[in-house]
């Protein structure tokens, strides 16, 4: 039996203000008047083979190495036999790293790379050498889908857990980017009452405070609740930018008998700000510039490119999770909710970058959208056995439409000198260019999925057809234009699950992505396919809290968009691009007292075929990562229930792309952006020793050297600064 932290939580505390100060003196105080009414104890959970057993893929899991998953396969299934790739990161875990985005919650997954460095307005992510820019998140099953602006971000307090599956998976998700699938899924009520309480301070004048209540409503266990909220307000980390968001989560479920169970989850958040969303250029970045005296210069990482820049969301979501088991053999289950969102965004951006005058040259742009959003699955799944043969069959038809009306202008703004800067002038220059669209996705996919078992062997083969369109009307000219898509994807994968947990296995996985436009002869392009070999081996004791995976793969995605050689004005669809590599990941209880985490990763990504970047390696795919985290927490000793942990993570270099650098030696060609290594760290009281079993308090130190980096870039004009030294203090109080 494996001994484990009960509850996990953090303190979130900031270095250079008083607001620290006061932290600690509450904190402190707490203490004290907790130890002179508490008698002495520590509080553990005992985390065993019945405790993984009693994991599923919908809810906690006890320790940081979740052993069930749902991402892979739409079912609950064992991590081990699954014939994909696949990362959870548990509440637990995001309590212990004192995770504040999604983004950051795989800071040390294998594969993934967060893109846009310091900016957390959007959850940006690179995924096996394919970017991301929050077009593949999944939150309880259902599509969250953006357009233009309009993009969603969940903040991890209200998520039991984070999930990565790596590769093509069109056979559930239908039309989804190669590089893999984010699914979240929310905190839901429990039977077990829950009263939680947190509040945070920290660096950049963070405040916040959240609460996190649940429990059954009768004594029976028919009807329970869930309610999560959160308050955070904070300075981002360039100047003049703040982050302001408001958010409640009220769930509530009804289980009328054993087998039938009605879940409604709802999701309200208002960001009055979201933060920062420019960018900078290379030069100041990632090389110095010259200023006008011929010194080198670099821009200071809380620079801002931009001038009086707002964007603000506000988020609204209802739905359900229902399903029923008519009996041993079928189960039905359907998942639906609506979503609206409204966003009004304003910015001043850079968009190049004067070498003669040292200035950065801006855009403007400004829009309002209101977009929103439905989306239905509903499944049919059946367990039985044909002679020695066990079966897990899911059928299932998914549809989901989402809506963006979108008004927005675009110009030029005046340029903003780099060594200099003078603010106020956030007028557009000259004329503007509106852009006043009703941009429509459409998407309904029928699929099926067999999981067969015999003896240690397990087959998973999968199809689905999908009907996708695509609208843009313009508002100003009155014109639409309209593209029909349809496509048949499959996937199939072998597992071999050894008695001891070793279980090695192979698979094969497709996607395919709509793409808009038509060629220099008004044709409508094709969808862009995707196919993935991986092999790999999974090593998951049944009982022990560990979780070791390896995969080795090779994905190609074909007819991406290049230049047509003979029209500059239109594109072809020949473009192929090739990512290989491997990936190792390991997350273990190890002992009582030690959590451990480790992940390396080797991405080869390339233009294989291509009239523009053939040879070349795409954007912000580095081609080494690396990660180690390991905590200790000290049990019946004169130190029971401090908490030490450290972290450091390596991400190596990427490259940039100079775009506009027409008729030069650089157009189209590379630059190279150098890799970066950061160490973050974390103590942590437990004060069930004073009568507070559940409650901590705690410091998250990321970066905890304050190294300067550059995170990545896409254009020579598109580079993101690193986060500075975050330390965040949390105190949690369960009651």
């Amino acid at each position: 039996m494996i001994k484990t932290r009960a509850l996990n939580s953090c303190l979130t505390i900031n270095t250079a203000k008083k607001p620290l100060t006061l932290l600690i003196a509450l904190a402190t105080g707490s203490l004290a008047l907790s130890q002179a009414q508490a008698a002495e104890q520590t509080i553990t959970v005992e985390a065993s083979a019945s405790d993984a057993a009693a994991e599923t893929a919908w809810g906690p899991a006890p320790t940081i190495a979740a052993k069930h998953s749902a991402t892979g396969t739409k079912t609950d299934t064992p991590i081990e036999k699954t014939p994909q790739s696949i990362s959870v990161v548990t509440r637990q875990e995001m309590e212990l790293r004192g995770v504040n985005t999604l983004k950051d919650a795989f800071n040390y997954s294998p594969g993934v790379v967060s893109n846009r460095g310091s900016s957390d307005v959007i959850d940006a992510l690179s995924i096996r050498g394919f970017n991301e820019i929050n077009t593949n998140q999944y939150l309880d099953g259902l599509k969250l889908q953006g357009d233009n602006y309009s993009e969603f971000a969940i903040d991890p307090y209200f998520l039991e857990r984070a999930e990565l599956l790596r590769g093509p998976a069109s056979v559930l998700y239908g039309k989804s980017n190669p590089g893999g699938v984010v699914a979240m899924v929310s905190k839901r009520p429990t039977l077990e009452t829950l009263h939680e309480v947190r509040f945070q301070m920290g660096t950049d004048n963070l405040f916040s405070t959240g609460f996190d209540f649940g429990g059954a409503l009768d004594d029976n266990g028919e009807f329970s609740y869930r309610l999560t909220g959160l308050a955070r307000d904070a300075e981002a980390q360039q100047q003049a930018n703040k982050e302001k968001r408001y958010t409640i989560a009220p769930s509530f479920s009804w289980r009328p008998d054993e087998n039938t169970t009605f879940t409604f989850l709802s999701y309200f958040q208002n960001e009055p700000e979201t933060g920062y969303y420019g960018w900078l250029p290379r030069e100041g970045t990632v090389v110095p510039y010259i200023d006008p005296n011929g010194n080198q210069r670099k821009l200071p990482t809380d620079f801002d490119d931009g001038d009086s820049n707002k964007i603000s969301r506000n988020t609204k979501m209802v739905g359900y999770n229902f399903e029923h088991s008519f009996n041993d053999t079928w189960t039905v289950r359907q998942n639906l909710r609506y979503a609206d969102m409204k966003t009004d965004y304003f910015t001043i951006y850079g968009n190049g970058f004067s070498p003669a005058t040292s200035e950065i040259l801006r855009g403007y742009a400004k829009s309002k959208e209101e977009l929103n959003q439905f989306a239905v699955d509903t499944q049919a799944q059946a367990k039985f056995s044909t002679g020695a043969l066990d079966h897990t069959l899911l059928m299932g038809v998914d549809y989901q439409r989402t809506r963006n009306d979108i008004d927005a202008i675009f110009g030029s703004a005046a340029p903003l000198s780099a060594y200099d800067p003078h603010y106020g002038n956030n007028q557009m220059v000259g004329s503007g260019f509106p852009y006043r669209y009703l941009n429509k996705q459409e998407q309904t996919g029928l699929y099926t999925q067999d999981q067969m078992e015999w003896n240690n062997w397990v087959l998973t083969l999968g199809g689905r057809y999908d009907y996708a369109m695509t609208s843009a009307y313009n508002r100003s000219s009155e014109s639409e234009a309209k593209n029909h898509d349809q496509a048949f994807t499959w996937r199939g994968g072998l597992n071999y699950v050894f008695d001891n947990g070793i279980a090695p296995y192979f698979s094969y996985s497709e996607s395919f992505i709509p793409t808009s436009g038509t060629n220099s002869a008004g044709q409508p392009f094709d969808p862009s396919r995707a196919k993935q070999y991986e092999t790999g081996i999974k090593y998951v004791p049944k009982d022990r809290p560990i979780v070791i995976t390896g995969a080795l793969f090779q994905l190609t995605k074909d007819k991406n968009l290049t230049g047509d050689p003979d029209n500059s004005n239109f594109n072809v669809q020949s473009g192929e691009i090739r990512s290989r590599g491997f990936e190792l990941e390991a997350k273990a209880a190890l002992t009582p007292n030690i959590n451990m985490m480790a992940s390396y990763t080797y991405t080869d990504a390339v233009y294989t075929h291509d009239t523009k970047y053939k040879d070349r390696t795409p954007v912000q795919a580095p081609k080494h990562m690396a990660s180690l985290w390991a905590d200790y927490t000290f049990h019946e000793t004169a130190l029971s229930g401090l908490t030490f942990g450290a972290g450091v993570r390596y991400v190596g270099e990427s490259q940039g792309l100079y775009q506009f650098q027409s008729g030069t030696d650089n157009e189209n060609k590379n630059f190279a952006v150098a890799g970066y290594t950061t160490v973050d760290a974390l103590v942590k009281y437990d004060l069930g020793r004073f009568g507070l079993p559940g409650s901590s308090i705690g410091v998250n130190i990321n970066n905890l050297l304050d190294r300067e980096y550059v995170a990545s870039c896409y254009h020579e004009y598109d580079c993101y600064w690193g986060h500075d030294r975050q330390i965040i203090g949390t105190a949690t109080f369960r009651f």
